[in-house]
């Protein structure tokens, strides 16, 4: 009995073993979309960068699944070059315009809360006349059409400065409404900042300070700065003093300063952590909504190329096509900065990636398709029935 009992324990633990050998075998061969294999990814990048490493400034970049699991992370190059300061964990970068996703998720957290409407002209929410002079057509302008970049304002910028006051610096933009809303995509840092403005309306608090005690701190981003001095994060601002911006070619361009008067639009600046956290929370669903119906709501559709059922928009997260699947998310550039954020919400994959040079073309967009595959155009057909206008 005592052999036989012996043997049955041997029997047990040799498959014990032989199924945590099959499923570590597993795990080594999961994929990514791409179909690379997640421990190919990080030599791939690596080599990608020592390709490209003459042109190059600084680079911070991350893939991580909707589980949690880094699949790779790692920093490159410089944030100066001249100085041979390399970049680390503790560097910040400029999130550019990927910062409007705080808007629109900030927009999406008051309507969970019924204190806005997505269909109603958003004079309801704004002071008497506040855009008079500004308008053009009768026909309202609703939160949606704000999301779609379907406003018609013929955009002008960023407005640089330092005020901090986002009502007077709406008020002073020079802006006209060059299309009848809901009819031309026509990109708006503008209209994005003036959702921002109406974030600040509804819960009576400056924009910055909502981001910060609705988005920031909940999700642990304690080195992100959103104010257009950057005040609101000694840390950042000390950080951001280390940091050279450079050409798209990897010439220096200097400081780079860019006082963003329409922060909402365009003026986050923090660590790779931080921006991976917000993007792991878009990722799994988590923490910045109460309910999982928001969350739908949010990655739903909003507008589609015409006469087809391809996504532009989704709530304020552009779309765009990697292989067969729909990839949502957001990009950004400032006088010495580029970022992109993207998530494949279907394989749960996201990917982040932070640069300190202007225009950067050879990390934002090719490690997106190293991670989802290549990357696809709007079929020719309708590009050509696109309505004559200012694209993203």
């Amino acid at each position: 009995m005592k052999t036989s009992f012996f043997k049955h324990c041997l029997t047990v633990l040799t498959c014990g073993l032989l199924a945590l050998g099959a499923g570590h075998a597993y795990a080594d061969q999961q994929k990514l979309p791409s179909g690379m294999p997640y421990d190919q990814i990080g030599q791939k990048i690596e080599d990608y960068y020592k390709e490209h490493e003459k042109t190059s400034a600084g680079l911070a970049t991350s893939v991580f699944d909707k589980d949690g699991q880094t699949i790779y992370q790692n920093n490159f190059g410089y944030v100066d070059k001249e100085k041979k300061w390399a970049v680390d964990d503790n560097s910040v970068f400029e999130w550019g315009s990927a910062t409007k996703l705080t808007v629109w998720v900030s927009v999406m957290q008051l309507w969970e809360e019924g204190k806005i409407d997505l269909k109603t002209d958003i004079k309801e929410y704004l002071p008497k006349d506040f855009l008079k002079g500004k308008l053009t057509y009768d026909k309202p302008i609703t939160m949606l059409d704000l999301m779609n970049h379907q406003a018609g304002f013929g955009d002008t910028g960023l407005a640089k400065g330092t005020s901090k006051n986002l009502g007077d610096t709406l008020k002073k933009v020079h802006i006209y409404q060059a299309y009848e809303p809901g009819t031309v995509t026509a990109y708006s840092n503008f209209g994005t900042a003036l959702a921002g403005y109406i974030v600040e309306r509804i819960s009576r608090q400056s924009y910055a300070d909502y981001v910060h005690e609705h988005i920031f701190e909940p999700l642990d981003m304690r080195h992100t700065a959103l104010l257009p001095d950057l005040s609101d994060n000694p840390y950042v601002v000390e950080k951001r003093k280390e940091v050279k911006g450079y050409t798209r070619d990897g010439r220096l361009i200097g400081e780079a300063p860019y006082l963003i008067e329409m922060y909402p639009a365009g003026r986050a600046t923090g660590t790779l952590e931080d921006f991976k956290a917000f993007a792991q929370a878009l990722l799994q669903k988590k923490t910045l909504f109460k309910r999982s119906e928001t969350w739908d709501t949010l990655y739903t559709a909003t507008s589609n190329y015409p006469d087809s059922d391809l996504p532009t928009n989704a709530h304020g997260f552009w779309s765009d096509l990697y292989q067969d699947q729909v990839i949502l998310g957001h990009g950004g550039n400032t006088a010495g900065f580029s970022s992109s954020l993207t998530l494949d919400l279907k394989s749960g994959i996201a990917a982040v990636i932070l640069t300190n040079q202007l225009g950067e073309k050879n990390y934002v967009e090719k490690i997106p398709e190293l991670v989802y595959g290549q990357k696809k155009d709007v079929p020719n057909k309708k590009k050509e029935e696109l309505k004559p206008g200012f694209y993203r």
